[in-house]
């Protein structure tokens, strides 16, 4: 029942690449792979909306990705993915429950204001649920990187079993030997890697620095960054952490002691205490991405609420029972003051998932924006910015977030301000407060 036909494609530079498919009844399922791939923009045209990578349930994938520079001359693009997510069936001559996972990417050189592809290629995986002995599938793809340059990684996913794809893009930075991608943080307890970089005191963890456990480790410790941004109508932006940190000592024999981290903020780890670059690590407290507590709750309220109102409410022993009086304060009608609360609430717990940095998410410029606003209507990418936009014609409005080099994160952008940019920010916010979620347009 099953055809295993390898097709060559033409490589950048004459070099070329066996990509092999694994077809179901001829070239059926072929064809849908490369109609999945042009839609969700390994083909893409230039300017090509992608606002969907904001948009939460577009797909049930969720692979999550780490680059590891474990040399000057191997890097390695390492994905996690949990089995639930991914379709199973037995439509096989053994009757196993099998999944079909096509991983598509595109390594681009960035050089000054433009891009030269570097590398690409695709990756079949026959997931088998019988054989899954973890909580996750990782696998592992050789990048062909050159140690001093900088590139952005196009990714796309594709579970060929349920005819869905998801895209993502990270950057990928090899100009030292001393920055991010050349650490790899291990659960101790599972001995698998750590995908996300945002963790509390129950995790035990240990690093390694280019496929060795060194003996000694630097921590510089900052304390979380609490700030949020500014309205986009002012012109000034929240400021970020500056190059001292609050406390630095030294971890010896690192090899063999696991590290927890108990206090909030951020935490980077390096072997050079002369260099300001390394592994950063993030405590945001417990139930992060999730908004659980009351202080989770009550403190995005400040993009509603002015600074007297915002310290009224936070100096309320009821902090849970202020948050309710506040969304039923905007509405005489309860059901509708659950109705923006779930809205509300979800677009911080993804501002969290999309956008967290040195920072959690929904205290970023572009969380900001996602919390008022919601998903862009449009969205296009470059190399240095982001360009949302909300509505059409006349009411159009449009956002710019430049990309920020940040020893922290990959994930910084800054939203491009100016006093004479329309923005409908004190519209917005009086249209939450009438008890009316804000829409641009027909959105």
């Amino acid at each position: 029942m099953y055809e295993k036909i390898t097709i060559f494609i033409p490589k950048y530079e004459r070099l070329r690449r066996v990509i092999t498919f694994i077809i179901t009844g001829g070239v059926l399922l072929a064809i849908l792979s490369r109609c999945v791939v042009e839609q969700y923009g390994i083909l893409r045209k230039k300017n090509r909306n992608l606002s969907y990578l904001y948009i939460p349930g577009r797909s049930p994938l969720r692979p999550q990705y780490q680059v590891y520079h474990s040399t000057d001359s191997l890097s390695l693009l390492r994905m996690s993915i949990v089995p639930n997510q991914l379709l199973f069936n037995q439509a096989n001559e053994e009757g196993n429950y099998l999944s079909f996972l096509d991983i598509h990417f595109r390594l681009f050189r960035i050089m000054r204001n433009k891009t030269m592809l570097a590398d690409s290629g695709k990756v079949h995986y026959t997931v088998n649920l019988k054989n899954i002995k973890r909580k996750t599938v990782e696998k592992n793809i050789l990048l062909h990187c050159t140690f001093g340059e900088k590139y952005i990684l196009e990714v796309i996913a594709i579970d060929r079993v349920r005819k869905t794809a998801v895209q993502n893009f990270l950057y990928v930075d090899k100009r030292t030997c001393y920055s991010m991608q050349n650490y790899m943080v291990i659960d101790v307890k599972t001995r698998q890697q750590v995908f996300s970089y945002v963790v509390d005191s129950s995790k035990a963890m240990k690093i390694v620095y280019r496929d060795q456990q060194p003996h000694d480790f630097y921590v510089r410790y900052f304390r979380p960054d609490t700030l949020i941004p500014p309205p986009p109508n002012m012109a000034i932006s929240a400021p970020v952490p500056g190059d001292k940190p609050d406390s630095i000592w030294k971890i010896t024999r690192f090899d063999t002691v696991p590290i927890r981290l108990y206090r909030k903020g951020i935490y980077q780890f390096s072997i050079d205490s002369t260099v300001k670059e390394g592994v950063s690590l993030f405590n945001f407290g417990p139930h992060y991405p999730g908004i659980i507590t009351p202080d989770q709750l009550a403190e995005p309220l400040a993009y509603l609420l002015n600074k007297s109102e915002m310290m009224t409410l936070m100096k309320q022993p009821g902090r849970k029972l202020a948050v309710d009086k506040f969304w039923l304060g905007t509405t005489d009608n309860v059901e509708k003051a659950r109705e923006l609360i779930r809205i509300y609430y979800n677009r911080v717990y993804y501002a969290n998932i999309f956008f967290t940095s040195y920072k959690e998410g929904w205290r970023t410029d572009r969380g900001m924006i996602y919390l008022i606003y919601g998903p862009p209507d449009d969205l296009t990418k470059s190399i240095k910015q982001e360009v949302w936009s909300y509505g059409e014609g006349d009411s159009k409005i449009s956002f710019k977030f430049k990309k920020i080099d940040n020893p922290f994160s990959l994930n910084v952008y800054r939203l491009i301000r100016g006093e004479a940019i329309e923005t409908r920010w004190v519209e917005a916010v009086r249209t939450w407060r009438q008890g009316n979620v804000f829409v641009i347009g027909n959105k």
